[in-house]
């Protein structure tokens, strides 16, 4: 039932198509990878999925086979024919197709069917982080996701503070859900292979009551660890000069002379509740 190497190359040249690496097209051509995604995301009979860049549906065809329902997100309309070809030929009724830009896509019309979601999804490399982070802030009706990224890109997303590989999207993805490498996957899995290996993140939204910031506090904090991130290896004395002295920094009770990478959510609060209340 699944889709395996030669059915991708026979579906691209049956539909005159090529991966597009502006894109960041990287089909999954192993149906047993397909199947340990679907486990992984621990799908069962009454969940409803989202996909987003299901390609020619190597995953799609396996997460209509577990779930209750499947919206499939796909950009590029080249795929679409294809896309629904498969799906038709193995007769999956319970998968919506839509074509739409998932960074813009209105999720709230997409997702009324249901109030509580699954994102499982290949995600396009050039599109993987900023999508996670929007999927956070903005659509809380999608409670968890599995999704597989880039190696270099999901570390980052699961990065502690203290590690080299801790930033603002680690702080911000922390802030929202808890992260994790579940799995590495090799690029063998893939057509075309990639240069990279990928892993598979499990991302598992907070309880409303740890997302408790207000809108001010939290705009100032992101907009703080911004400023830090921009110049990493600097200390918190540069790099927050053009919006908090060395003094209001010690203030808070914060060494002026740490790098960004070693606070803590809890510290940086600290930090962008001082600046608020110096302000007035």
């Amino acid at each position: 039932m699944g889709l395996g190497r030669g059915d991708i190359i026979k579906l691209l040249e049956r539909f005159e198509l090529a991966p597009s690496r502006a894109l960041g097209q990287n089909f999954l051509c192993d149906p047993n990878m397909a199947a340990r995604i679907a486990r992984l995301a621990e799908i069962s009979s009454s969940d409803y999925v989202v996909e987003v860049g299901p390609g020619f549906g190597s995953l799609t065809v396996e997460l209509a086979r577990q779930a209750r329902q499947v919206v499939a997100i796909e950009f590029d309309r080249y795929l679409i024919d294809a896309l629904v070809d498969v799906l038709g030929q193995r007769e999956i009724s319970n998968v919506e197709v839509v074509m739409a830009d998932a960074l813009r896509a209105d999720y709230p019309r997409l997702l009324s069917a249901a109030p509580k979601w699954k994102l499982v999804s290949n995600l396009p490399y050039n599109i993987s982080t900023s999508l996670v982070l929007s999927i956070l802030e903005e659509q809380k009706m999608i409670a968890d996701m599995l999704v597989m990224v880039q190696r270099e890109v999901g570390e980052r997303m699961c990065a502690s503070p203290g590690s080299s590989e801790y930033s603002q999207v680690a702080l911000k993805l922390g802030y929202f859900a808890s992260a994790k490498v579940v799995s590495v996957v090799s690029r063998e899995v893939f057509l075309p292979k990639p240069n990279v290996d990928s892993v598979l993140v499990k991302i598992v939204r907070r309880a409303p009551s740890e997302v408790n910031l207000d809108e001010r506090t939290y705009n100032v904090l992101f907009s703080l660890a911004k400023l830090a991130f921009a110049n990493r290896r600097q200390m918190l004395r540069r790099t927050l000069s053009p919006r908090m002295s060395a003094e209001q920094i010690r203030a808070a009770g914060i060494d002026p002379a740490r790098r960004p990478e070693t606070l803590e959510l809890r510290e940086w609060r600290v930090l962008a509740e001082a600046l608020i209340g110096s302000k007035g």
